[in-house]
């Protein structure tokens, strides 16, 4: 756990050979220690393990993520399947609690992913302290008992940034990936959209406002692609998922783009240099 250091006070003593006389010397004040609230703030925390029902500490399933931001009394992440957010506030020195009401997206997921995401959301409300160990934040009850494990990653930037798409939503209710998918890139700067759909460099504007976005229509070259195969309706369905998008999250590797009901729409990964 992170303190700060000691910090003793002493008065000025009188004394008897300082020709004080024999006054009493003034009370030397206690020891007194401050102890500061653990660096959690501003990070983006990843969770590593958490107490099962059976009383272990447990790793994350396969193939899942689950994180935690806090950030001025509010905090969200991705709980394995859906977005959650809800407020949290500090007391004195490791104390955290978390507010009684979290809300989520409703989506549907894997039932053994859906089991975790209960499981961490209902480990979240039992929080009581958190505290630092080194590059790994730990979250404990009332009782001293470690709750979740986080550690510490650099979530990845949306802007100025390459992005190479990993799933296309083909407006069928579908999230398609296929060999030509990473075709479709995208680099967000400044409120401007460039990238591939495919075959067409194309254009459009963007605005975001918190984890909110809103994508332009797509200016697009007029290339006709034959090969790869299927490409041009792959960068069809890439500008109108686009179009759609809402919400957007980010990981240290990816980032998703999400309508208005939470679906998604695109997914995207960081690309290769």
């Amino acid at each position: 756990m992170n303190r700060l250091p000691v910090i003793v006070l002493f008065s000025a003593l009188c004394t008897i050979s300082a020709g004080c006389g024999n006054e009493p010397a003034p009370a030397i004040p206690e020891e007194t220690e401050t102890v500061a609230q653990p660096e959690f703030e501003g990070f983006l925390w990843r969770l590593v393990e958490f107490r099962d029902g059976a009383g272990a500490m447990t790793p994350l399933l396969d193939e899942t993520t689950v994180d935690v931001t806090f950030d001025s009394g509010e905090l969200g992440g991705t709980a394995g399947c859906n977005r959650y957010f809800g407020t949290y506030s500090l007391g004195e020195a490791n104390e955290l609690a978390v507010g009684s009401e979290l809300g989520s997206t409703q989506m549907a997921c894997p039932p053994e992913i859906m089991a975790q995401e209960q499981r961490f959301l209902a480990l979240l409300g039992r929080v009581a302290t958190a505290g630092r160990e080194g590059d790994h934040l730990v979250l404990q009850d009332a009782d001293s008992t470690t709750l979740l494990t986080f550690v510490a990653t650099k979530p990845a930037r949306l802007e100025n940034t390459n992005w190479q798409a990993t799933g296309i939503n083909n407006g069928k209710g579908g999230v398609v990936s296929t060999a030509t998918t990473s075709l479709s890139t995208a680099v967000f700067a400044e409120g401007q959209l460039t990238g591939s759909g495919g075959c067409n460099r194309f254009t459009a504007t963007y605005e975001i406002e918190g984890d909110q976005i809103t994508i332009g229509p797509a200016a697009a070259t007029r290339m006709f692609c034959e090969q790869p195969e299927g490409v041009m309706d792959q960068e069809q369905q890439y500008f109108e998922a686009l179009g759609r998008a809402r919400t957007f999250s980010l990981t240290p590797e990816k980032l998703e783009l999400r309508d208005e009901s939470g679906s998604l729409q695109v997914s995207f990964r960081v690309a290769d240099e």
